[in-house]
């Protein structure tokens, strides 16, 4: 596949003109994932997104070498355990046109009914020798297959009775005849089999033509010292001895350190001193590097845009992360490197060159060129010879015929078996896991949007008048928190927002040494916001604690590493560090708990508050804001309250909770954060919220908004940490005290919700008796985030599948087993449809990201995902490796996905199918998502509780299947003593005493509703 066209860049001047075009579109192949500390979520594919969703799959498997679906095994065991069923395969196999209905093959199936039957029947093909051996050493051709059911078996013999061929009597034995029509089956789809197709065009990198001359590998050599390179030039202060001459660029740096006299020390790199030192001399730029080397390869310059694109995906994490410090040294955890990638592109093809001069010289001789590799044939390619059939088809076929219900006899006609393995041919591995990949996410569809149907239809109309209300993420994982409030104090009401609260901002708390931004990717954060400490030294107080301890960690983590030095800590430290050990590993939330003691001692956090009002000498910056005018926070508060439908009926109390999570011995803590505020925790971003929805003159410019907040109505901001459910409060020392009361009734009624929240959690968890109550839940939750050899502090996003967007008495009381991201928003306060406009154009691509990393990472763990945690090691603050030397491994790690369902995002909007097709017309970027197949997207009538699918470029009434819905009192009757993904309940607590059924509309389909103990 060719995704540059270097015919339409011909070279002018010089041969590396265009070469910077060439690098910079195939670096769009390259990931985006940015250092750790700045983890965002994005679509791994994003390179592909201009294509359909299955079509890109496919594409972006032949390129990477990848899995495009989940194994056939897989969907196996789907099928056995009903998670697909025959109703969700036969809709999703589409109509080819006409002649759909007719039979492939005189009184055989339909194409329609082939397929079905062939994703039904899912076997294993043998491939290669593994074939050749199943046909020579085994009955395999001579036998029915296995499975084969008693009266298929019976009409195959009938079938041999009646075409035998052979002497009249004796009468032939079953022995016999199986075998006599078997032979002849085979024999006859073998004649008619095409040849095996050629193989595909060769690698335009000089490497793989050695491999396949030499059998070695140039990239042995290259790769473990680009390695080493690129992990020393962007190292953020881990090693002890820092890079030198690293202000120069990389190509610079590495011209300084390997140009030097004597030259560097492997075999293979010898005469590479000179040569950097001339091209210094002359001040080649790394284009002409780039050009040079590529010459010296012998590729021409035709390939030059393939093999520069292979080049860069050899080791494409390492790119990936060059080119994130050249886009984004904002996202630098500590300093931004000067680097560019065709800085590293031209440094890995300098290597090249020396490598493949060495594998010249030492397989063809002291004068051989690298050129001569492509005059001599390689032991691994395949000699000219006559085409063979492709057996492999012929064995897929050749079962399907038992298993079909098709008469044999018809292949004795060339045109038939002909027309038999086309069929088969045309419903191959990837064709069959692409439609059992559609009905796989058709039955979660069609329950998620049978259970939204049915809870309208039983959920009582109106909610208990609310006492406070909570605004939370819309992350799936705040939908169990928020249900469980409900649950515990029906008097509470929730909404989500994007976790930044529409507060796009540049923070620096009080302890940090950098500012860092907490906003969506796509938003650029032109505010700062500081936190600053309004209290000086208090009674008990130690002054600089965290200084002296960050000196002395700092001493001794150098220490340990210089060779003088090492010993003497080793020996001084060894034996705390021993205890320490024992410690953390046998009992690791009391030692947490003990060290937090003894490590803060008497220290009292000191009183702080955001620097959040900008004053007229700083509104003129030269790179940040210093905070936000009135106007500003006006516009700002506004629009986050429309958006909710929260500007009417405000209460007394409002808390606006932020969310992040913090874990030990996590390389990927931050993938477990707030993906709104860009891989960070949204705590700072609700308190700031808060701050501005208290402030006096904002009130008075939002009542001339007319949206007015009452007087006694005041804004709490909060953080809740997803991996221990614990949650903290801001600013609690400013809540007035008319306030107080109900302040303390919601912290309360939030801290029962977080004990029943990770009680569901722990149901994931197999550490967790099923019997664990809510209490041993919150222990432990904490006891896993402080646990060395935890690899799994909390699951993350694991189980997003769905996203809701609209008014929350759609999903109040319904229990969607954290799987939902829950977006609040009001159709009726929105007549013009701009704030919905701009709702989905930052929470669509948002939780599209998400769900579609998880699905990535799941289908192809070592691919697109970073394997297993296991031999992960931390590189530079950067990413993680596996041991001590690898490409940068990027994607989810196995324990983030391994519970995941791989299915795309399905996106409910309240709205009319008429207006999302406005939206998605005025929006290119969600409206790729949606025509390409990205995400799913269903219309949800505000008025009509009807809802539509968008398939085929059209929404499409969806009809209910099933109108069974279960009822329990409290979601932890319907989840205890469940591990695996469940469906949909309506819970009756919520709702205080309102009777089930109130909503029962004779006009519908009525719901059969099942109580649950």
């Amino acid at each position: 596949m060719r995704h540059l066209d270097v015919a339409a860049h011909p070279p002018a001047e010089h041969p590396w003109t265009g070469i910077a075009d060439l690098v910079a579109r195939a670096a769009t192949l390259l990931p985006e994932q940015a250092p750790l500390q700045a983890f965002v979520h994005h679509n791994t594919l994003h390179a592909f997104e201009h294509l359909p969703f299955d079509d890109a799959v496919v594409r972006a498997g032949r390129l990477f070498g990848t899995e495009p679906f989940q194994s056939e095994a897989a969907f196996r065991r789907s099928l056995e355990s009903g998670r697909i069923r025959p109703g969700d395969i036969e809709a999703v196999i589409e109509p080819a046109g006409a002649g759909d209905d007719d039979p492939l093959v005189p009184d055989g199936p339909t194409r329609r009914r082939f397929r079905a039957i062939r994703l039904q029947h899912l076997f294993d093909v043998p491939r290669g020798p593994a074939l050749g051996w199943l046909l020579h050493e085994t009955d395999q051709r001579t036998r029915f297959t296995a499975g084969l059911g008693a009266e298929r078996r019976t009409e195959l013999l009938r079938q041999a009775r009646r075409d035998w061929s052979g002497p009249v009597a004796p009468e032939p034995d079953e022995r016999a005849l199986r075998e006599r029509l078997l032979d002849l089956l085979w024999s006859r789809l073998e004649e008619a089999a095409p040849p095996v197709r050629s193989a595909a065009r060769p690698s335009p990198r000089r490497r793989d033509r050695i491999l396949a001359v030499t059998g070695l590998d140039p990239d042995e050599l290259v790769h473990p010292l680009l390695i080493r390179l690129s992990a020393a030039f962007l190292d953020q202060g881990i090693a002890y001895w820092p890079m030198p001459e690293r202000d120069r660029g990389f190509l610079g740096a590495f011209r300084r350190l390997y140009g030097r006299a004597g030259g560097p020390p492997a075999r293979f790199l010898r005469g590479l001193g000179p040569e950097l030192r001339r091209q210094e001399a002359e001040s080649w730029s790394a284009e002409r590097t780039v050009s040079w080397a590529l010459g010296e390869l012998a590729v021409p310059e035709h390939d030059w845009a393939d093999a520069i694109q292979a080049t860069l995906l050899s080791l494409r994490g390492w790119a990936g992360m060059m080119r994130q410090f050249e886009q984004r040294p904002d996202r630098a955890p500590v300093e931004a490197r000067p680097a560019r990638l065709i800085d590293y592109l031209a440094v890995q093809l300098v290597l090249d060159v020396h490598a493949a001069r060495h594998v010249a010289v030492e397989h063809l001789g002291a004068h051989a060129t690298v050129a001569e590799f492509d005059r001599l044939p390689g032991p691994r390619e395949e000699r000219a010879a006559p085409a063979q059939p492709d057996l492999e088809l012929v064995y897929e076929a050749f079962v399907l015929a038992q298993v079909m219900p098709v008469d044999t006899a018809v292949f004795a006609d060339t045109g038939h078996a002909t027309a038999w393995l086309t069929a088969v041919g045309s419903c191959d591995a990837i064709e069959r896991r692409r439609l059992l990949h559609l009905a796989y996410e058709r039955r979660h569809r069609v329950g998620v949007l049978d259970a939204l149907a049915a809870h309208q239809r039983i959920a009582p109309r109106t909610a208990p008048r609310p006492r406070f209300q909570a605004v939370f993420c819309i992350d799936e994982r705040e939908e169990s928190l928020r249900r469980h409030l409900e649950e515990h104090f029906p008097q509470a009401e929730t909404f989500g927002y994007a976790g930044f609260f529409g507060v796009a901002m540049t923070y620096r708390g009080l302890e940090e040494v950098r500012a860092r931004p907490l906003c969506p990717v796509g938003a650029t954060s032109r505010h700062l916001v500081v936190e600053e400490s309004v209290s000086t030294a208090r009674p008990g107080r130690h002054p600089g604690p965290r200084p002296r301890r960050g000196t002395w960690s700092r001493l001794i983590a150098v220490g340990s590493r210089t060779l003088a030095r090492g010993s003497a800590v080793t020996l001084g430290v060894g034996a705390v560090a021993v205890f320490t050990l024992i410690g953390r590993c046998l009992f690791p939330l009391r030692f947490h708990r003990w060290s937090r003691r003894f490590g803060h001692g008497g220290r009292v956090t000191p009183l702080t508050r955001l620097a959040i009002e900008r004053v007229p000498a700083d509104e003129h910056g030269d790179d940040l804001l210093r905070g936000y005018s009135v106007p500003e926070m006006v516009e700002l508060v506004a629009t986050t309250l429309r958006t909710m439908g929260l500007d009417r009926g405000l209460c007394p109390l409002v808390l606006i909770v932020g969310h992040g999570s913090s874990s030990l011995n996590n390389p990927h803590e931050s993938a477990h954060d707030c993906g709104a505020t860009g891989g960070g925790r949204g705590g700072p971003n609700a308190r700031a919220f808060a701050v501005m929805a208290n402030h006096a003159e904002v009130r008075a410019g939002l009542g001339g908004r007319g949206i007015g907040i009452p007087g006694s109505t005041w804004f709490l901001g909060a953080y809740h940490n997803t991996c221990d459910d614990s949650m903290t409060y801001y600013d609690e020392d400013l809540i007035p005290g008319r306030c107080r009361p109900e302040a303390g009734r919601a912290k309360e009624a939030m801290a029962a919700a977080c004990a029943l929240a990770a009680h569901e959690r722990c149901r994931r968890f197999e550490s967790a008796p099923a019997d664990l109550q809510p209490g041993g839940a919150l222990t432990h939750v904490a006891t896993r985030i402080v646990d060395l050899g935890q690899p799994r502090p909390e699951y993350g996003h694991a189980t997003n599948a769905a996203c809701v967007v609209g008014r929350r008495s759609r999903t109040r009381g319904l229990f969607l087993d954290r799987r939902a991201f829950l977006v609040s928003y009001d159709p009726g306060g929105d007549p013009s449809g701009s704030l919905l406009a701009g709702l989905l154009a930052a929470a669509g691509p948002v939780c599209a990201g998400i769900n579609l990393e998880y699905y990535f990472s799941y289908v192809d763990p070592a691919g697109y995902g970073c394997g297993t945690k296991l031999p992960h090691n931390i590189v530079g603050l950067l990413g993680v490796m596996d041991g001590h030397a690898s490409d940068l491994r990027t994607g989810l790690p196995w324990q983030m996905v391994e519970i995941h369902e791989p299915v795309r995002l399905l996106l409910v909007v309240e709205a009319e199918p008429e207006r999302l097709t406005a939206i998605l017309r005025a929006n290119p970027g969600l409206n790729r998502l949606v025509v390409n197949g990205w995400i799913q997207l269903v219309a949800w009538s505000p008025d009509r509780d009807a809802m539509y699918v968008f398939r085929r470029g059209a929404f499409r009434p969806h009809t209910p299947e099933s109108t069974d819905f279960p009822v329990v009192g409290r979601s932890a009757r319907f989840y205890t003593g469940e591990r695996g993904h469940l469906g949909c309940a309506h819970t009756t607590a919520a709702f205080e005493a309102a009777p089930v059924g109130a909503r029962n509309d004779p006009a519908g389909p009525a719901v059969r509703v099942r109580e649950l103990p």
